[in-house]
């Protein structure tokens, strides 16, 4: 697995080195440096060129901000994924972080679910962008709203996340749909294109999703055969095999 470098600007040591701990003891990541102000900050991105930085907002006597803003303006940077780490709740503050395409936003005091949520989802985004394939628009709406989707997701997701990341091609939330749809209709068995009327996508997306779940021993899927003898899967919740 390819090592991320990580970048750590936060002006409280203790924090920095509980955050450092917490992200080298994560497969695939190593945090390569860690600055307690602007200017440190930019002399470590001078030097290196970490693939993620997890940034405060309030810094010794400068703002955060301002690495944000050297990393897109002057560096001309956009391969490098920011989080925001911060208890600045302003909206204002916010709205200048997406603007400058924050990865991101994670706020104060920590979570550690949180903070290992987001480093699995990072793996995912990276490994979506490195896949040598075409992307379809279903694929594209997935890696486009992938950070808008924690907020909406039920804890339940969040847990399966931070303890197993998914893997490429599989979104959190288009899962839970599926997951959603197969409960509340437990014993109703669905074909790759029904489950994709219910959930609004192809049915190509419907099916890889079914497999999965199938994968992971979620479900299981019968054979019956059509009108005209072309055999179709079947999938449903295990224990309610169709009559």
């Amino acid at each position: 697995m390819k090592i991320n470098s990580v970048l750590i600007v936060e002006d409280d040591m203790r924090i920095a080195n509980i955050i450092s701990k917490t992200i080298n003891n994560e497969e695939g990541f190593e945090v390569i440096g860690i600055a307690q102000n602007t200017t440190e900050a930019k002399d470590l991105l001078d030097s290196f060129k970490p693939e993620l930085i997890f940034l405060d907002v309030s810094l010794v006597e400068s703002n955060g901000l301002d690495v944000l803003k050297y990393v897109r303006q002057d560096l001309n940077a956009f391969d490098i994924s920011i989080v925001m780490l911060t208890a600045a709740k302003d909206s204002e503050v916010i709205q200048e972080a997406m603007s400058y395409g924050a990865f991101d936003y994670i706020l104060k005091p920590l979570a550690f679910s949180r903070l290992k949520l987001t480093l699995a989802r990072f793996l995912q985004y990276r490994q979506r962008l490195s896949a040598q394939q075409p992307f379809e628009q279903d694929d594209l709406d997935e890696l486009f709203h992938n950070k808008g989707k924690l907020a909406s997701q039920p804890k339940s997701a969040v847990i399966i996340n931070e303890l197993t990341p998914l893997p490429k091609g599989i979104d959190s939330l288009t899962l839970d749909k599926i997951r959603k749809v197969l409960s509340d209709n437990a014993g109703s068995a669905y074909t790759a294109e029904s489950m994709s009327g219910c959930i609004g996508t192809s049915r190509t997306t419907a099916r890889r999703y079914l497999e999965y779940l199938l994968s992971c021993n979620e479900i299981v899927a019968d054979i019956q055969y059509g009108t005209v003898g072309r055999p179709e899967r079947h999938y449903l919740l295990k224990e309610k095999l169709p009559k």
